[in-house]
């Protein structure tokens, strides 16, 4: 698994990123609470607390 951290123009860290082998991608905040995520095979993105779909793409930095 592959981890991109997300910081604001400050350098605070905001969050990251994490990609696994197939393709999903799942974001946290800086707590570590998951957010949401990505699917790259059916390309859409959804919302970890609702359940509901965010969009079609990647979309993941919208839920930050």
């Amino acid at each position: 698994m592959n981890r991109t951290q997300l910081r604001d123009d400050k350098g605070k860290l905001t969050g990251w990123i994490e990609t696994a082998n197939s393709g999903r991608k799942k974001i946290r905040n800086s707590r570590g609470a998951l957010l949401g995520w990505y699917d790259a095979t059916s390309d859409k993105t959804t919302c970890a607390r609702t359940g509901r779909l965010i969009g079609i793409g990647d979309q993941l930095s919208s839920l930050l």
